[in-house]
């Protein structure tokens, strides 16, 4: 809202009461040609506001939305949780509503393992996987052995971070951690290979600041929150830095089979769903029959095998 659009809108004020009290007709059409064109400046100047607000943005897909939701007007306010049905009881006590919120968040996996899987299912489908995997490929490969991290590694990793001000349980943001990379770029490189040579993950970094999220249905129902977890800045770190070295290991003895397109660098779904249409479409192109399936094994995160076979 610029100092010359504030002007014109007051300007508009004025031209709409004495429109209002005259009945010269040059002087009403005179004051819509001015809305119109009122409109088309707000119009020109938001757009220029938004673009701006977009390029000059860290992350441009959450601003993109959050400008999407004000233009909407479906922006949420976080609402606190003061009244939960605990075992049928409602209760007021942020002590309670906080232990009924971790005991459930804590096993709620657990039981929809129990509800959804059994023992039997699951050797079936580990059955399947391996009935579909070469016998070529059935051996046993290396240990992983972690490399050392530099400092230069350190900083690197820091930089590529989403910037965001959100923190975990030590008020640390990454925000803050990328102003300071270079000065605490040396000590942290000393922790992640200590913790490489003991083969052990900082325990405090494990830790991290649960919020319970409202989806849908009831407030008062317990089930109708979903957990998210707010880690701690320093822990984003070094997972990123471990999930390199194990990327490594496995591109380098070819682990993972050819299907597996999903937690792989540099592809995606994408390229999974381009590679099943474009083998459907040779094939249908071939006036042939085309036969797809896929076995899954959620519980093991074992890799979805997708094989096709063709019919004339």
């Amino acid at each position: 809202m610029t100092k010359g659009i504030k002007t014109s809108i007051y300007k508009k004020r004025e031209l709409y009461l004495n429109s209002r009290n005259s009945s010269d007709p040059k002087l009403k059409k005179y004051y819509k040609l001015y809305c119109k064109q009122l409109n088309k400046v707000i119009k020109e100047a938001k757009l220029l506001h938004y673009n701006e607000q977009i390029l000059t943005s860290q992350n441009k897909t959450k601003t993109t939305w959050n400008i999407v939701k004000s233009e909407t007007g479906k922006t949420t306010k976080k609402k606190e949780i003061t009244l939960l049905n605990t075992e049928g009881i409602l209760t007021q006590s942020q002590q309670t509503i906080a232990n009924a919120f971790n005991d459930y968040f804590l096993t709620i996996s657990e039981k929809l393992i129990e509800k959804n899987y059994t023992e039997k299912t699951t050797q079936t489908q580990i059955g399947e996987i391996m009935h579909h995997i070469p016998q070529n490929d059935r051996h046993s490969y290396p240990n992983i052995k972690f490399r050392g991290i530099t400092t230069k590694e350190v900083e690197k990793t820091i930089k590529s971070l989403k910037t965001k001000n959100t923190q975990g349980y030590d008020e640390i943001s990454v925000k803050i951690l990328q102003e300071c990379a270079p000065f605490i770029s040396s000590p942290l490189t000393y922790i992640g290979n200590k913790s490489f040579d003991m083969g052990s993950f900082p325990s405090r970094l494990k830790y991290s600041t649960v919020e319970p999220i409202y989806k849908t249905g009831d407030r008062l129902d317990i089930a109708n929150f979903r957990p998210i977890s707010l880690l701690i800045s320093f822990s984003k770190i070094f997972e990123k830095i471990i999930v390199t070295r194990i990327q490594e290991h496995i591109a380098q003895y070819q682990i993972l089979a050819y299907e597996q397109y999903g937690f792989r660098s540099n592809i995606s779904t994408d390229n999974a769903s381009y590679t099943l249409i474009n083998e459907i479409v040779t094939a249908m192109n071939d006036k042939l029959i085309v036969e797809v399936y896929s076995v899954i094994c959620a519980r093991l995160l074992t890799v979805s095998i997708t094989k096709f076979y063709y019919k004339n």
